[in-house]
């Protein structure tokens, strides 16, 4: 009898793989914690969702610059290479988080995730760098306690330099599991000899050394090759909130009506297609919202809604 192995077959091994589903609503700068499930396993690498009212951790705008999501709501950022950080060589933020299940040694693996450059004078990012990449290991590490050590050894990643500030870039690759892994994790892994740098934009730092950040999403480790290479998140997280609120029209072009089924007071909040807050309430108790949107300008709108410390974000079009 044949016998095969279906682990991970068109199926990601990496829970919440673009960062949508939150354990709470980013407000500021090192919160990878609140993307469920994830963590930083070094240094402070950053959380962006559309539901922040931060305008640094907030979506598309943010510190970094104007940046869509590859797919959803968020994405995660981190630093591959600091010379202006003055804390010495080899300065790097990596995140990480287990997979749903270990990996079978022997078996072939495909991992991709999708990364695009940062530059903003905001945060001194001026730089590109190759080597961003991924590995595992067996057990999980923090930034503050046991953060991950540079060992050289990642198991997929990009040798050129990334410096595509528009377009979000694929990185694919394979490999063959030789433990029995059960936790991913992403970044540089490679120390300041063995990276490639470029400068990209002189006027981003005023001292014109290297600080090199990636806006990260949709990271896929599978064993099948075609789900993995194009892969793309394709809906938001299941939350408890999706079963309490609705919204319509959708197009929409003068009313929005949100229902509630619960007598829980939430929030609403609603971006513009390039990021800027139109529409904000709090303390909310009605069971049906009506809010006027007819002098707002045509395009994709983002609503938030907040409940219970939890969120959750819809996509209306106005015409």
């Amino acid at each position: 009898m044949l016998g095969f192995n279906m682990q991970g077959w068109g199926q990601n091994l990496v829970p919440n793989p673009s960062f949508e589903d939150t354990s709470y609503c980013v407000t500021g700068s090192g919160e990878m914690p609140a993307a469920l499930g994830w963590n930083s396993y070094g240094d402070s690498p950053d959380y962006f969702n559309v539901c922040s009212s931060n305008a640094d951790v907030s979506v598309p705008n943010n510190w970094g610059g104007y940046q869509e999501p590859s797919s959803g709501n968020a994405y995660a950022a981190l630093g591959t290479f600091c010379t202006d950080c003055g804390i010495g060589p080899n300065v790097r933020e990596f995140i990480g988080r287990n997979l749903s299940t270990p990996l079978n040694i022997g078996t072939k693996y495909y991992v991709s995730f999708k990364a695009v450059l940062s530059t903003s004078p905001t945060i001194w990012a001026n730089c590109a760098t190759n080597n961003l990449g991924v590995g595992f290991t067996n057990i999980p590490y923090n930034w503050s306690t046991s953060p991950f050590q540079i060992n050289n050894n990642p198991k997929v990643f990009c040798d050129s330099i990334i410096k595509d500030t528009l377009n979000w870039v694929t990185v694919f690759g394979s490999f063959i599991a030789d433990s029995s892994y059960q936790y991913i994790v992403l970044g540089n892994l490679f120390d300041d000899p063995s990276t490639d740098t470029l400068i990209v934009d002189s006027g981003a730092s005023p001292t014109g050394n290297c600080t090199s950040y990636y806006y990260i999403d949709d990271i896929c480790v599978s064993t099948d090759s075609s789900y993995t290479a194009n892969y793309l998140y394709t809906g938001i997280v299941n939350s408890p909130l999706a079963a309490v609120f609705s919204l319509y029209p959708n197009p929409l072009i003068n009313q929005l009506n949100i229902e509630s089924n619960s007598n829980t007071p939430y929030e609403i909040i609603i971006h513009n297609a390039i990021g800027q807050i139109v529409y904000q309430e709090f303390n909310i108790n009605a069971n049906h919202k009506m809010i006027d949107l007819s002098t707002y300008s045509k395009g994709m709108l983002l609503v938030s809604i907040k409940s219970n410390n939890q969120t959750i974000c819809h996509k209306l079009l106005k015409h």
